[in-house]
């Protein structure tokens, strides 16, 4: 697949959203995820198939509108339909104040934001890894408005639950275990990609969370997810974006030798973290095609979306063998940010912070 003219399209939504209000092209709509994993179908219908998913607090880009379904691009990018009320459309002013608002970040598996300070009070939404929503601010003065109707002050916290504000202005409240400040928790990943080790342990703690998940095409959160959808997912709740599908994947970072003289796979060389990738090798007719990614834990062993998330080995004499016979590994882990290797931190993303 020639991924060249998508990156570069990338390239070029990355920058205007860089520039954010006076250079941007007047034509150009901008949105806010509202639900917590929105579906992005190929067409705008119920019934077409699930091509992606997008999180909870993603700036998207609005492309079209038939009916109730509006055709959005995600930051991957990603091209597809959603519901009109999984969005909240915003002017360039208004864009520019979300991506400087402080928030936080949903780091639990699963949990809910709730109307008042307690698991007893109304639900207003659930609330998954990965899901990002504004700090609640002083007191609420109007019920116009967005993040506009709140008082600049302290942050809004009543002992075990903090304040939240959702892209639509809507209000509730977070258990203060699920959630991370969202500047400090993007700091601190892009920091350790640095250290090497401490990463690919938060690597393996977060794919853990996601064994038993079933397998859904389309499936980009801890909901459901598809193979490369799993593999994203891992890597963002760690701080750092991949390309949406395998075969993508497998053309950034830096490759890693899998194969002795022999042909005989030799994961030796194999370190937590590394993407493994699956597929139909290149012959003198066709080219390479990749169709499933994994992720390497140690052992010869690595976790999968395969049916459902699961853990599987490249050992043939284990119970657990996966036979299927790899076509390349990547190595992430030490070249997120560098130039070239197609990964970025979130930090140093301009849709998830002002870069200029």
């Amino acid at each position: 697949m020639n991924i060249f003219p998508k990156i570069l399209s990338s390239v070029l939504i990355l920058t205007a959203l860089a520039s954010v209000a006076p250079t941007m092209d007047a034509q150009r709509k901008l949105a806010v995820v509202e639900f917590s994993a929105d579906f992005m179908r190929e067409k705008p219908d119920y019934a077409a198939e699930l091509g992606n998913q997008v999180l909870m607090g993603t700036v998207v880009e609005v492309l079209d509108q038939s009916g109730y379904w509006v055709k959005i691009k995600s930051p991957e990018p990603y091209t597809a339909w959603v519901n009109e009320m999984g969005l909240v459309q915003m002017s360039e002013e208004e864009i520019k104040d979300y991506l400087e608002a402080p928030k936080y970040i949903c780091t639990a598996s699963f949990t809910h934001i709730y109307s008042e300070p307690s698991e007893d009070s109304r639900i207003v939404s659930d609330f998954v890894l990965g899901d990002i929503v504004r700090i609640m601010y002083g007191v609420k003065t109007h019920s116009s408005g967005r993040h506009k109707g709140y008082e600049e002050g302290r942050a809004v916290l009543s002992r075990r639950f903090v304040g939240v504000v959702l892209p639509s202005g809507k209000t509730g409240y977070v258990p203060a275990k699920d959630v991370a400040v969202f500047y400090k928790w993007a700091k601190e990943r892009k920091d350790k990609t640095l250290d090497d080790n401490d990463f690919r342990q938060n690597l393996l703690a977060i794919g853990y969370k996601f064994l038993g998940v079933p397998y859904m095409w389309g499936g980009t959160s801890i909901k459901n997810v598809d193979c490369s959808g799993f593999t994203r997912s891992v890597y963002f709740a760690n701080g750092a974006l991949l390309p949406r599908n395998a075969s993508q994947q497998a053309r950034v970072g830096k490759d890693v030798r899998i194969f002795k003289d022999n042909g005989d796979v030799d994961w030796s060389g194999l370190l937590p973290g590394d993407l493994l990738f699956w597929g139909k090798a290149a012959t003198d007719s066709t080219k390479e095609r990749v169709t499933h990614v994994g992720m390497y834990i140690g052992d010869g062993k690595f976790i999968h979306s395969a049916q459902i998330v699961r853990i599987n080995s490249l050992d043939s004499s284990a119970p657990d063998f996966y036979n299927r016979k790899p076509l390349r590994a990547r190595r992430i882990v030490g070249h997120i940010d560098a130039a070239g290797s197609g990964v970025i931190s979130v930090f140093n993303s301009p849709f998830y912070f002002r870069q200029d």
